[in-house]
């Protein structure tokens, strides 16, 4: 009989798994020269997996998980000074930031709302990153005033794709795959007779 609220230590987390595993595959082989599509630039999913993948993981695994698994895996591919790196140190904070938030909210947040915290997240993400590009970049890339910093978040460097396209990617990336991770919950909780995560607003706990 299902129970009669959503709660993060549902056992529907297998199809979760097989993406979360899917999408590391995917990095490593993007990270190794395997996958090298133009239009995949700066598609990939981990945002949602940081996001998304918390909340519909149980309490008991812990939100620095998949975090710790994009290190891992980035090591893996490039070698451990690529993880090293100062700029790499600015950005794999974001990602368990992301996920520290999730497992606060476990048990608590719709589909809709997960849709709208990872959009945010990825947002947030975007404005970093890119902040971190403007200020370690040399002037003959960026200027370093307020003029330079908007490059940063739009046209980006001469001579390269703007950045507005690598924004463009990752929100689609981070949607699509939250959208993944959700239905594969929910796909699951229905086969196992579980609460399923409610479209508008969790039940009570």
């Amino acid at each position: 009989m299902p129970s009669s609220d959503f709660r993060p230590t549902s056992r529907a987390f297998l199809l979760p798994l097989a993406l979360l595993i899917a999408a590391a595959v995917f990095r490593w082989a993007k990270l190794k020269g395997y996958v090298t599509f133009e239009l995949l630039e700066n598609f990939g999913p981990w945002m949602a997996l940081a996001f998304t993948g918390t909340l519909v993981f149980s309490k008991r695994v812990s939100f620095l998980l998949i975090p710790l698994l994009l290190v891992a895996v980035d090591a893996a591919a490039t070698g451990l000074h690529s993880v090293l790196h100062w700029e790499a140190l600015a950005v794999y904070p974001c990602f368990a930031i992301a996920a520290w938030l999730a497992s606060r909210r476990r048990g608590q947040m719709s589909l809709l709302g997960g849709l709208v915290g990872v959009v945010a997240c990825s947002l947030v993400f975007y404005l970093i990153t890119n902040t971190v590009a403007w200020i370690s970049n040399p002037v003959s890339a960026y200027t370093k005033d307020f003029a330079g910093w908007v490059q940063a978040l739009t046209t980006g460097e001469p001579g390269h794709l703007p950045s507005w396209f690598f924004l463009r990617n990752s929100l689609v990336s981070d949607l699509g795959f939250s959208l993944l991770l959700l239905a594969a919950y929910n796909t699951e909780a229905a086969f196992r007779q579980q609460q399923r995560i409610p479209l508008r607003r969790p039940l009570a706990a």
